[in-house]
C-alpha cells in the first residue's frame, strides 16, 4: 500500500492518515508498527516486499489487491501510476490478468457507483 501510495511521485496526507488508521485498527506487533513507519519514509521496492506474499492464498491475495486500490482512492481518484502499480504488484503477487481484470471491473464500477451518489446529493 506505501508503494501506491508513493506511485504517483508522493504520499499525500490523505494516504499517510489511512496507513497510520490501518497500523493502530488491525494487529501488529511493535517491530511491524515500525517497519511500515520506516516504509512510508524510505519505501521498499515491491519486488523485495512480495517475496513473503506468494505463500498467501488466492483469496488473501485478492484481498490485498483490493487494499491497494482502496489506498490509491483515498484521495478519491485513480492516477495510470497507480493503476500501473497496482497491476505490477499484482503480478508479482501471482494474480492472473483475468482476475486482476475482473477486479479492475468491480473497482470501476465502484468509482462510477460514487460518482453517481454525487450527482444524486448535488440536485
Amino acid at each position: 500500500m506505501i508503494c501506491v501510495g508513493h506511485a504517483d511521485g508522493y504520499i499525500g496526507n490523505k494516504e499517510v492518515n489511512r496507513i497510520h488508521e490501518m497500523v493502530n485498527s488491525e494487529h501488529f506487533t511493535l517491530k511491524e508498527r515500525q517497519i511500515l513507519m520506516d516504509d512510508m519514509d524510505y519505501p521498499k521496492r515491491p519486488e523485495v516486499i512480495v517475496e513473503d506474499m506468494i505463500d498467501l492464498t488466492q483469496s488473501e491475495k485478492l484481498m490485498m489487491m483490493r487494499k491497494l486500490y482502496h489506498m490509491a482512492l483515498i484521495d478519491r481518484k485513480l492516477s495510470p501510476k497507480e493503476s500501473k502499480e497496482i497491476a505490477r504488484i499484482a503480478c508479482l503477487i501471482g494474480i492472473s490478468e483475468e482476475k486482476q481484470a475482473q477486479v479492475e471491473e468491480w473497482i470501476t464500477d465502484g468509482i462510477r457507483w460514487r460518482e453517481r451518489w454525487d450527482e444524486i446529493v448535488a440536485d
